[in-house]
């Protein structure tokens, strides 16, 4: 699990950024030649994973074989609101598809309403699908969330035995803050990595994040290039 008290674990962070980003094309408007630029971009860059929406996935796998990237997907996008079944099938089908890492979005309206047994035994659901074969997040889209549901939602994810927590789909049009990263960090106490996404842009809100113990981010393409050389330069090489 991640140092989530030190500047230590930033610095492991920064020091191979790319490894800790993923890019992903996961807004309705995007077409076929955005995921050939999306795959491009992964691979020049040496990014850990590229996301695309579910049917896009074989797409994405296909563009980026041989290159060492991984092509995720998420479940339940972006709402949430699907049936467990529902997001059961598409996790399982995902996974058939070859899914390399999967990001659920738990049942938002259900977690804001206090109906936490709920959001454990769907989220149990799914992981059990998964089988550890892959990473698997809980996306709580923490820009819906007050702290008390923020804190909820960590502690239902790891009930259920979800290994990775992250903050948001980039859809709800709220970012992710530092003080939403501090209260996961606090409630997570070393149970789960953490996943910032969502309105992430320059690299001292990457080395604050970090700081607290994230150890990954969800960025636009633009933006992760961005960081990465700042994060490159900032070391003072050319790596």
């Amino acid at each position: 699990m991640p140092d989530t008290t030190t500047a230590a674990g930033a610095e492991s962070v920064l020091a191979d950024l790319a490894a800790h980003i993923d890019i992903s094309c996961v807004q309705a408007q995007h077409a076929r030649a955005d995921l050939e630029e999306l795959a491009r971009r992964a691979a020049a860059g040496r990014f850990v994973s590229a996301h695309v929406l579910p049917g896009w996935l074989p797409v994405i796998r296909e563009l980026l074989a041989g290159t060492g990237v991984l092509a995720g997907s998420p479940v339940g996008f972006p709402s949430g609101g699907a049936t467990t079944a529902t997001k059961v099938a598409e996790a399982r089908e995902l996974l058939d598809l070859g899914a390399q890492e999967l990001d659920v979005v738990v049942a938002i309206g259900r977690l804001r309403s206090g109906e936490t047994g709920y959001v454990t035994d769907e989220l149990a659901a799914v992981a059990d699908v998964a089988g550890g074969r892959v990473p698997l997040r809980a996306i709580l889209e923490v820009g819906h969330l007050d702290e008390t549901a923020i804190r909820l939602g960590v502690d239902a994810a790891v009930a259920a035995g979800i290994p990775w927590i992250k903050t948001g789909t980039g859809w709800s049009g709220h970012p992710t803050t530092i003080d939403h990263i501090r209260i996961i960090a606090d409630q997570v106490d070393g149970r789960a990595a953490i996943k910032a996404a969502g309105g992430i842009r320059d690299i001292e809100t990457i080395r604050a994040m970090a700081t607290l113990g994230v150890t990954r981010f969800g960025m636009n393409a633009d933006s992760a290039v961005a960081a990465v050389a700042a994060a490159t330069a900032a070391r003072g090489d050319d790596a």
